[in-house]
């Protein structure tokens, strides 16, 4: 059926599929990692070691949709980073061409 995961602020949050962690845009990308982390260290079922079968859960996961959905987290960190990165570089430039413009008005 459904993991509950308990977490420190005190509530609980439910999750069926691995890619529900990394769509929950209530939790931080560590709190998403620790998540993911406790699925895929989850007991494998002995006749199928691909699938993992969580406390709380009436149907197993496959180990890949779990290490699919920390590739998938992992790809929204680079392409946020790179992002907030690109939006800083671009006001360094405008800043740089706005003093070196003001520097060369008067001169």
């Amino acid at each position: 059926m459904e993991i509950t995961v308990k977490e420190p602020r005190g509530y609980r949050r439910h999750f069926s599929f691995p890619h529900e962690v990394v769509d929950d845009p209530s939790l931080s990308v560590a709190e998403k990692r620790a998540i993911l982390a406790e699925w895929a260290d989850a007991s494998a079922i002995e006749s199928f070691p691909t699938l993992r079968l969580l406390p709380g859960t009436s149907f197993p996961v496959t180990f890949s949709s779990v290490m699919d959905a920390r590739d998938q987290l992992d790809r929204q960190t680079v392409e946020s980073f790179n992002d907030s990165n690109d939006f800083v570089h671009r006001l360094v430039v405008a800043d740089f061409a706005r003093r070196r413009r003001d520097n060369n008005v008067g001169g």
